[in-house]
């Protein structure tokens, strides 16, 4: 892989004047083989050329000498829960907790602020009777091409339904930050009108909570697979 440069644009925030972690990741993951692991070291910064360099058997991204993500492949091993009907995801959105209370309102995969074309408008709410969190996504025309869901698009759905269901079922009671994502997606993944995504918690250490998630069709046919981990943010004043 030669050196590349990479620029996230403004309109992909996650946490404030960063990238989505989840775009950024699924922004990388094609230029490795296989699933794909990528590692966040710092925010990702909008709107700034970085590069993007080989390194060993991964890659690396900088932002001029700082390492902002790393990546290499691997493999997901991992099942997938039954998927919900689209009725009961809607149903789980409907009681989204960030509707009352949202720490990036202008997130572009769940922020309650964003109302724009590129914003993936997901509201993971609790599944009733389920360990679950489920969202209903309408991918927009910037998110399909060729009729298929473009991969970045992909691994950004499949972020914030992760990271709701860490903080909802790990009691986090603070914002958390995505530290680490791997997926794998099953090609091809055809864009309908409407797609389903479930995330779940599957552990929690300390302020380290970690959380996967899948993408299925309408039809509760699986399109994608991840597992995350979350670093729940210190209070103020809080030693780390």
């Amino acid at each position: 892989m030669p050196n590349r440069r990479i620029v996230i644009d403004t309109d992909f925030e996650g946490p404030p004047a960063s990238a989505h972690g989840g775009y950024t990741c699924g922004t990388l993951a094609p230029y490795l083989p296989a699933d794909a692991e990528i590692t966040l070291r710092a925010p990702v910064p909008l709107g700034t050329a970085l590069q993007l360099a080989p390194a060993g058997d991964g890659l690396v991204l900088r932002d001029g000498a700082t390492v902002v993500a790393e990546g290499t492949s691997t493999r997901l091993d991992g099942v997938a829960p039954e998927p919900p009907t689209l009725t009961e995801a809607l149903v789980a959105a409907a009681s989204f907790p960030g509707r009352h209370s949202h720490p990036y309102p202008r997130c572009v995969g769940c922020g309650t602020g964003r109302t724009d074309a590129v914003a993936l408008r997901l509201f993971p709410g609790p599944l009733a009777g389920r360990e679950l969190v489920a969202a209903v996504w309408q991918p927009g025309d910037g998110a399909v091409e060729d009729g298929r869901i473009r991969p970045e698009f992909a691994w950004a759905a499949l972020d914030c339904p992760g990271g709701w269901a860490a903080a909802w079922f790990g009691r986090a009671g603070r914002p958390a930050v995505l530290g680490r994502m791997a997926a794998r997606l099953l090609p091809p993944i055809e864009a309908g009108r409407t797609h389903v995504v479930v995330g779940w918690l599957e552990g929690a250490s300390g302020r380290r909570l970690t959380a996967g998630s899948a993408l299925y069709s309408r039809d509760g046919v699986l399109q994608g697979l991840s597992r995350q981990t979350w670093i729940t943010l210190a209070a103020p004043g809080a030693r780390s």
